[in-house]
């Protein structure tokens, strides 16, 4: 089954809070994200990025504890997928606020598009936000 996207977009961040037991860090900015998808019929590409957040999520977790695991010997096979996966996501991101208003497209581009450690970081938790979104769609599918 496939989850219903007309759920209002602050019930959709509560529930996926309140299902995850998780404190999300970038709330209103994934409040903005489901109401850009909503507003332009993009779940797919929202699907995609849900999916591509744990992805990276789970490469990052892996690369920080790579120095502690010693039958990691595709260290920088990983990296080269981290890397290609952050490019990926980053374009999703520009996809999904092409039609937002000039404001929130500065925001996403100052806040987490930028390169540099403070847009890597807010970036970081962002995607941790979004990798809680994909469980709770996994969840909802299960239903």
């Amino acid at each position: 089954m496939n989850f219903d996207y007309t759920l209002e977009p602050g019930k959709f961040v509560e529930s996926i809070e309140a299902f995850s037991d998780y404190k999300l860090k970038r709330k209103v900015e994934l409040l903005r994200l489901y109401e850009e998808v909503q507003k332009n019929n993009d779940f797919r590409l929202f699907e995609d990025m849900v999916f591509n957040a744990k992805y990276i999520m789970g490469l990052l977790r892996v690369v920080k504890s790579s120095a502690n695991i010693p039958e990691i010997h595709n260290i920088e096979q990983i990296k080269k997928d981290f890397s290609d996966n952050m490019e990926k996501i980053v374009g999703q991101l520009k996809t999904i606020t092409r039609n937002s208003t000039v404001e929130m497209k500065e925001h996403f581009e100052d806040t987490y598009l930028k390169l540099s450690q403070e847009g890597f970081l807010n970036l970081s938790e962002l995607l941790s936000d979004l990798e809680q979104v994909k469980k709770y769609l996994n969840e909802k599918k299960r239903i």
